[in-house]
């Protein structure tokens, strides 16, 4: 019996080229792979070696195996073209050589994690009997092999020798070598003893099935541990493993990215650049020449000059670089390197606006209908191709939706049939926790409703797990998101989160979901003795009932409970604000201006009666904070409740020597509100402000000043800019200008097209 043991480096390409020429010299009749033993039945589906060829799975794509009782379980298992495994399942599929994967299966290794769970401390034991040297060096063992030979990054090193170097099959008798060197007199983790074992194990079953000539491809770490497999006893591995309880697992592919298989990803077996490592396999010998084009390509498609013979030059120099250096073809250093000195001309920052494409790469894989899937990603999959959304679906760069030359932020029109049909799904998805779409508010205009939406799209392989998980809720979205929205119903009680809950559901188009909510929503409005929650809720209510016709929403329910919150809200209000400190006063106030700001919304007269009143207690109450007064002083003046002489008169009160200055300077940030237009008009007003700074004695002055920089730094810079130069002229004294006759004549000639234009 022969058994050839291929120690690889997974997505290295060049050990999938060492893997397939040690295969092709010597076909084995049986084939272990370095995969969990639970997902093994996967392996059927790699079955075609021709992207194009239907019902095939097209890298980058993942093994997903997780625990169908707990989705907090799960792990991935990430394949790439250039994947040594990868390869060698298609080899071996394609002349129906058995595929068996080889390692500890998912199953073991969530019960182990479980039991670590519980019993911290027997997960702990191992690192805590290393030196930090140690520890060091079983973070990344290359690293010692990569100072020897003057690299100071094992990555780096491993590329220059294992995958840029056209090795062929006989590089894996050196890796054994340089292994086993590595591991000497090393201890191992109780979990790399158990995988060992179990690898260790399958071995000794596919000989014992009668194969003769076994290949194994593992990652080169453990080819020693597997090497000597028939030195240590069968019932040494058996008594290893014995007892140690099983999770059921489930097992699916689902679509990959490259920008997931990157280090910076987090994934432990990561690479750095996923789009060069394509290359190096795809192109061997020619991929500096073909990466330097991509550069001049990517280059011109942002607008720079990217020549030919810059593309010649910059090839030149990588090659020259990889020759100094001793490498036996450019790596990503040199490349970057001399794409910067010739096709960029010493400016970096053209390299970094294509960086991420050119060296990651923004390759997502697919997967075929026919394999197993939830019922509601299936759902989710039709009702992305009903909204023509299907482009965006697997794209991992963040994209405005409905994005043009002339449009940059694109928009979805909420008048428009299609519009209504993406707002809704991916509103849908949010409620779902499947943040694909993230909804942007450009302007107040927008945010608050209006006829369109502005989407910023992402698409994430995360996403699979979650929708695993949402599925139990149903098996289409439209289901999925009523029962998962009865359930969070039922689960809330605070007023102010139903009600973005009922906003939540309108914008998703859930009518069947909606009863439930709004008898959810009338009891909470009428229990809720919280006059700050009943504020809370408003806002968004106020927006639904504003902009419910813009979807075509019936909304005669929600104008129910907002008559009956506005009288609550005016009646509690006056006694809630009084003796409150500054936080708790700012509090309010930003509480305050939403229902101003929500009342004007609705534009409802019977409403506002109620509410000037309330604020107009509020503002001649001493016991209530100088920002809330100053506040209600300036909406009252603003609605024209109170006359400008009335505020002046509140304003000289306010600012007299008699009130501290903390309390006037709070006073007059609460009533300018962030505008200083006010001041600007009106003189009266301004002079009232300027002799009370002047007035003010140097100390309190020193101590005031702090306030008044913080009301007037958030004016507009135009606005701050007229102050100044007013300031300097001292005291306003108004011209009064000369009022000319109305002319009935000349006004009737144009009466007629006003009126036209008014409608």
């Amino acid at each position: 019996m022969t058994i050839s043991l291929l120690g690889i480096r997974h997505h290295g390409p060049g050990s999938t080229k060492a893997v397939l020429s040690a295969l092709e010299a010597n076909p084995p009749d049986c084939l272990l792979v370095e995969a969990p033993a639970d997902a093994e039945p996967m392996a059927a589906h790699i079955k075609s070696l021709n992207p194009t060829t239907p019902q095939s799975l097209i890298p980058p794509v993942a093994m997903l195996i997780y625990d169908p009782k707990d989705l907090g379980r799960a792990s991935y298992l990430p394949f790439a073209e250039f994947s040594p495994e990868w390869q060698a399942i298609q080899f071996a599929q394609q002349r129906n050589i058995p595929v068996r994967f080889m390692d500890l299966g998912m199953d073991i290794h969530f019960a182990l994690d479980e039991a670590e769970r519980q019993n911290p401390q027997s997960a702990l034991g191992f690192l805590e009997k290393m030196t930090p040297e140690e520890r060091a060096f079983r973070a990344d063992p290359m690293a010692h092999l990569a100072t020897l030979a003057g690299y100071t990054d094992s990555e780096r090193w491993w590329e220059a020798m294992f995958e840029s170097a056209g090795n062929g099959a006989e590089i894996f008798a050196a890796i054994a070598k340089m292994m086993a060197a590595l591991r000497e007199g090393t201890e191992e983790s109780l979990r790399t003893l158990l995988r060992e074992a179990y690898m260790r194990q399958a071995i000794r079953k596919a000989e014992k099935d009668g194969f003769q000539n076994i290949a194994v491809v593992c990652g080169a770490w453990h080819v020693p541990a597997l090497a000597g497999f028939e030195k240590i006893k069968a019932s040494h591995d058996a008594a290893l493993l014995k007892g140690i309880k099983k999770i059921k697992t489930t097992a699916t592919w689902i679509p990959w990215s490259y920008d997931r298989l990157t280090f910076q990803s987090g994934y432990r077996a990561g690479i750095v650049s996923p789009a060069w490592y394509e290359l190096i396999f795809s192109e061997g010998k020619n991929a500096a020449t073909h990466w330097m084009v991509q550069v001049a390509i990517l280059l011109r498609k942002e607008d720079l000059d990217a020549s030919s013979a810059n593309v010649i030059e910059a090839i030149r120099l990588a090659e020259t670089l990889a020759t100094m250096r001793g490498l036996a073809l450019p790596g990503i250093d040199e490349l970057r390197e001399a794409a910067v000195t010739t096709i960029c001309e010493g400016d970096l920052e053209k390299l970094q606006l294509i960086e991420n494409k050119l060296i990651t790469g923004k390759k997502v894989g697919s997967v075929p209908d026919d394999i197993p899937t939830v019922p509601l990603q299936k759902d989710i999959e039709q009702a992305v191709k009903s909204a023509r959304l299907t482009k965006y679906w697997s794209n991992t760069d963040e994209e405005w939706l409905g994005a043009t030359a002339a449009s940059p932020q694109g928009g979805i029109d909420l008048r428009e049939e299609s519009g209504r049909m993406k707002s809704h799904l991916l509103h849908r998805l949010q409620l779902l926790g499947i943040p694909w779409g993230r909804l942007m508010e450009l302007n107040r205009h927008q945010s608050a409703g209006g006829f369109k939406e502005f989407w910023k799209l992402k698409w994430s392989p995360d996403f699979a797990i979650r929708i695993i998980e949402k599925g139990a809720w149903g098996n289409t979205v439209e289901e999925a998101c009523v029962n998962f929205l009865t359930k969070k119903t039922e689960e809330t009680e605070a007023l102010p989160a139903l009600t973005q809950l009922v906003k939540q559901v309108l914008n998703a188009d859930l009518p069947a979901a909606f009863g439930l909510l709004l008898r959810k929503l009338e009891n909470l409005a009428a229990l809720t003795t919280d006059v700050y929650h009943l504020m809370e809720a408003l806002p968004p209510l106020a927006q639904i009932v504003r902009y419910g016709n813009t979807r075509g929403t019936d909304v005669r329910a929600v104008e129910l409970v907002v008559q009956h919150l506005v009288p609550r809200i005016c009646i509690g209000l006056p006694a809630a604000v009084v003796n409150l400190d500054e936080d708790a006063s700012r509090e309010a106030f930003e509480k305050l201006m939403g229902v101003n700001r929500a009342l004007g919304l609705l534009n409802e007269p019977s409403f506002f009666g109620q509410w000037f009143d309330c604020i107009a207690f509020i503002a001649d109450n001493q016991l209530v904070n100088g920002i809330l007064t100053g506040a209600c002083t300036r909406i009252l003046f603003d609605k024209k409740i109170r006359s400008e002489a009335e505020t002046a008169i509140r304003m000289e009160y306010s600012l007299s020597q008699a009130t501290p200055p903390l309390e006037a300077a709070q006073w007059l940030e609460g009533f300018l509100q962030g505008s200083g237009l006010l001041l600007l008009h009106n003189s009266a007003l301004w002079n009232l402000l300027d002799n009370w700074v002047d007035g003010l004695h140097e100390d309190v002055f020193r101590d005031t000043l702090p306030l008044l920089r913080r009301t007037f730094s958030r004016f507009p810079a135009p606005e701050r800019e007229r102050m100044l130069n007013i300031a300097k002229r001292g005291q306003v004294i108004e011209k009064m200008a000369e009022v000319a006759d109305f002319e009935e004549d000349r006004a009737g000639q144009v009466l007629p097209l006003v009126r036209g234009l008014l409608g």
